[in-house]
């Protein structure tokens, strides 16, 4: 049995991945900002008797990461496993959203896993080993218009991931990062929300191809267990590589952005037909 510490676990692939450890037979501390609102498939779980102790963490603040890590800890002795998943993102241009919301996807997304490495490393260090995982996302590759704060906030788990599997090598501790492609979360639904006007300003249409691919992503996306599954993978995987995808679409995506140069990727911006933009994103990613 290992232990297993999860953040934002209240819905999507944090959800999924508790669940599926616990039923694996790893005890499971489940984060969330409010337990008392955990979801029906938590609760179920629960009842069912599996090992799931459900934790209040917001990764935001210190006091909050403290306490969770600090109870895992007096509890189970250690942590085994973590997995920063918590994570928010949204839609919108660089001129027209607020900086506010840059400020708050880079304080959960960056800030706040950075956080969580910092909370449970002594631990793992003095245990001599353990794993972390962080999940990043295709769009930590592809910095597409219209998504640059998330862009740049998966951007920089990237780099803070590469950096943090140097540093702990030596410790025998293992950094692992996930690049997920679309998968079915209420993320994908709240990514939908746009700055005040934007949908008739002058990134109009740009905006409106994003909300038709994220609502399209909602429906032909994965279910968030191939996540979990792909962590289970990668924690047991004897090459111990540092990246791994999670669902069908994420390296078709990735391996299609890699083959464009710079100036291919950016006249992707261009004034075109919607039907000139769904033949351009068919030729280069198979269909968009």
């Amino acid at each position: 049995m290992s232990v297993y510490f999860i953040t934002g676990c209240g819905t999507g692939i944090g959800e999924a991945s508790a669940i599926y450890f616990a039923r694996k037979g790893h005890r499971v501390y489940a984060t969330m900002r409010k337990p008392d609102k955990a979801g029906a498939p938590i609760t179920d779980a629960l009842a069912e008797g599996l090992d799931i102790r459900l934790l209040a963490l917001d990764v935001t603040d210190d006091h909050s990461v403290a306490r969770g890590v600090g109870t895992a800890l007096h509890e189970s002795g250690q942590i085994d496993v973590l997995v920063n998943n918590a994570g928010v993102g949204w839609l919108g241009s660089i001129e027209e959203s607020p900086l506010s919301w840059l400020r708050d996807t880079l304080e959960t997304n960056v800030v706040g896993m950075a956080r969580m490495c910092q909370a449970v490393t002594p631990g793992m260090r003095e245990h001599g080993g353990g794993t972390i995982v962080n999940i990043g996302s295709v769009a930590g590759v592809i910095a597409s218009g219209i998504q640059g704060h998330y862009c740049a906030s998966k951007h920089a788990v990237e780099a803070l991931t590469e950096s943090l599997a140097q540093e702990l090598l030596r410790f025998g501790i293992r950094v692992v990062l996930i690049q997920p492609g679309f998968i079915k979360t209420p993320i994908l639904e709240k990514a939908l929300r746009v700055p005040d006007g934007s949908l008739d300003g002058p990134y109009a249409q740009l905006t409106g191809r994003r909300i038709e691919l994220f609502k399209m992503g909602a429906e032909i996306g994965d279910e968030p267990v191939v996540v979990a599954e792909a962590i289970e993978a990668a924690v047991g995987d004897p090459e111990q590589k540092l990246r791994y995808y999670a669902s069908d679409n994420a390296e078709p995506a990735v391996v299609g952005r890699r083959g464009m140069s710079d100036r291919e990727w950016i006249d992707m911006g261009r004034e075109m037909t919607d039907e000139e933009y769904a033949a351009e994103s068919a030729k280069r990613f198979g269909g968009e």
